[in-house]
């Protein structure tokens, strides 16, 4: 029986622009792929302990290094990339490059490896919005947007060192707030600078 586990150069995927939905689609169905070819190796494991009578043992899987710069996007297409990196049986290893800026920010805290560049800038900012129609309808728009934005703010304050306080001073005086690399590892947005 041939075990082979991916190779890690077969582990990478970038994602470099928009987070939208033909995008974020594309980098779901890499991450589903790989996670698929590496159940399929561990299984392949258990079943060679057992032909042997050894114990299993866990499977010891390379991470996927998911190359991430963005600007930003749909909230509602980051956050389906967000679950699915946290989800993701294969371990994700995220590197920042350039710029991590509002989704992209959401995005990069669903791994627990956050690797960034020195020289990459990350934002954070409320979500914005545009509607249109009724009265009615655009109030509903405001509710969901409202909601929308706590949850984002949730998972900032969760995964990370930044306060309540911080992130209120940002929907207060409507500012966007860059960040550097060095600053992100101290209010653990980072977990490395490469």
């Amino acid at each position: 029986m041939d075990i082979k586990q991916l190779e890690p150069k077969e582990k990478v995927i970038t994602f470099f622009g928009e987070i939208k939905s033909a995008s974020v689609e594309s980098a779901i169905k890499e991450i589903a792929k790989i996670n698929l070819t590496d159940q399929a190796y561990a299984r392949q494991c258990a079943q060679w302990a057992a032909e042997n009578t050894l114990s299993p043992m866990p499977v010891s899987l390379t991470p996927i290094e998911f190359y991430l710069s963005t600007c930003g996007g749909s909230c509602y297409d980051g956050l389906s990339l967000y679950d699915v990196i946290e989800a993701s049986k294969t371990p994700i290893e995220v590197i920042c490059a350039r710029k991590i800026m509002s989704m992209g920010i959401i995005v990069a805290l669903g791994a627990k490896a956050r690797k960034g560049y020195r020289n990459t800038t990350f934002m954070i900012h409320q979500v914005s919005g545009v509607s249109f129609g009724t009265l009615r309808g655009m109030e509903e728009t405001v509710v969901e947007v409202g909601r929308v934005n706590k949850m984002l703010f949730d998972i900032i304050k969760s995964k990370t060192k930044v306060t309540e306080t911080q992130l209120n001073e940002v929907i207060q005086q409507k500012k966007d707030w860059f960040i550097s690399a060095d600053e992100a590892l101290e209010l653990g947005i980072l977990t490395e600078i490469l």
